[in-house]
């Protein structure tokens, strides 16, 4: 082991550059890697709706960053949950309450985004005054694979009405409204974060259809159905000119959540929730400025990244460089720190090693001097003498023909001068007796 240490020591900077190697390879294995270029991304299929277009805000801005973006349209937050599942999506924005923790194991959520008030809109003129009332009636709950068929079916089931109880049409935005004013539906549920599509026709509509104000069985939906909070529409917010509505109203609702994989690259997660931000910080009709997104009420488990950014923000690489400038200096400096955490000690006891192993290269001759010292104050004349001193000139001539830096030259010279002592020790008695002494 002493060996090897003397070894490596003698042989530093060749021994530095394979550590600093390791460490700078330790690091890379130890970085991410680096994020895919491509991203996938659940988009609504009717086009103003407030899937699509902050899913296509959010593509927008992807694209800008330099990222390839696939948009695949989808029918609403069941499919979306089931192309996260089968990894045929990326991102995908989901309807409060429609997905299941078990079910939906290995999917996280990067945060709330908005308000999605249920629309609840009765034919009063039949006798309808709330959702306990729909017993044997015909109600437009949503299209297949909509999170507003999953919200409407629920809401029956708190007031005691199972799938067998009505008769729910599998008809949702301007289809239902369109069924709902002609009388072929009792009453249509709808739920939309924007007052436009079918919420916009049905408002505009005729006496006979009503919106349900949930009023003081808000509440009482709210225990039954955790995932609903309560919003406030106010008179005259869907139109001042026209007075829509003529009177304040409490809807429930749930919020939409912005899904991803848990294995979500760290960097995607703080752009896209630097990007959720900014899409849906400003002010609107059901929150206030900086109400959105947020990391309450999620069906799903937090990512903890995005849980961090929302303590902390975005990182300050992330802050003052471009997306993949900053990506690339984040994974050098994985690289580099191990590096530099060695090569500062390295740096700083170099010049001594290096003085060590130039002045060993002299020291280690006076072994040799020393043995054939010993040897002419122990032996007599003759032969054996005489076998001393030719040892002794191959020595001066080795140490003679050593090459060293200009600093240390003055070693060499001293050790010649050891030499040229032990030389007269061994000069016979004829030349000073000192033999003798």
């Amino acid at each position: 082991m002493q060996r090897v240490l003397h070894w490596l020591i003698r042989h530093w900077a060749f021994s530095a550059t394979a550590l600093l190697l390791a460490c700078g390879g330790l690091g890379y294995s130890l970085a991410a890697p680096a994020p895919p270029r491509e991203i996938r991304i659940a988009t609504g299929t009717v086009p103003d709706s407030a899937y699509t277009l902050a899913a296509e805000a959010y593509a927008q801005r992807l694209a800008a960053t330099g990222f390839r973006v696939q948009r695949v349209p989808t029918q609403g937050s069941v499919e979306n949950l089931a192309l996260l599942r089968a990894r045929q999506v990326d991102i995908a924005l989901v309807q409060g309450g429609t997905a299941d923790p078990g079910r939906d194991a290995g999917l996280e959520s990067l945060g709330a985004v908005f308000a999605e008030p249920v629309w609840a809109f009765l034919r009063t003129d039949r006798g309808i005054d709330r959702l306990a009332d729909l017993r044997g009636r015909r109600v437009a709950v949503g299209t297949e694979g909509s999170g507003t068929r999953v919200l409407a079916l629920a809401m029956l089931a708190a007031n005691d009405l199972g799938p067998a109880d009505v008769e729910p049409q599998a008809l949702g935005g301007a289809a239902a409204a369109q069924a709902l004013m002609e009388g072929s539906v009792d009453a249509a549920i709808l739920v939309s974060a924007r007052i436009g599509g079918g919420v916009a026709m049905l408002m505009r509509g005729d006496a006979g259809v009503r919106l349900l104000d949930f009023g003081e069985r808000a509440e009482a939906y709210g225990v039954h159905l955790p995932f609903l909070s309560t919003v406030r529409l106010p008179r005259g917010g869907v139109s001042l000119a026209a007075d829509l509505p003529g009177r304040s109203a409490t809807l429930l609702a749930p919020v939409a959540s912005v899904v991803a994989h848990e294995d979500i690259h760290p960097q995607v997660v703080s752009l896209l929730v630097g990007i959720m931000q900014e899409v849906h910080r400003p002010r609107t009709l059901f929150a206030a400025e900086g109400a959105f997104p947020n990391a309450l009420a999620q069906d799903l488990p937090m990512n903890a990244d995005a849980e961090r950014y929302y303590a902390r923000g975005r990182s300050a690489l992330q802050r003052w460089l471009p997306f993949w400038v900053a990506v690339w200096v984040e994974r050098l400096l994985f690289v580099l720190l191990p590096v530099l955490g060695l090569a500062l000690p390295l740096i700083r006891f170099g010049p001594t090693l290096y003085a060590w192993q130039m002045e060993t290269r002299v020291w280690r001759h006076y072994e040799t001097l020393r043995r054939i010292e010993a040897e002419a104050e122990r032996d007599g004349d003759g032969p054996a003498r005489a076998a001393l001193r030719g040892r002794l000139e191959a020595l001066d001539a080795r140490v003679a023909r050593m090459t060293l830096p200009v600093a240390y030259r003055r070693h060499v010279f001293a050790l010649r001068r050891d030499i040229a002592y032990v030389r007269a020790l061994l000069a016979p008695a004829t030349a000073g007796g000192i033999d003798d002494a």
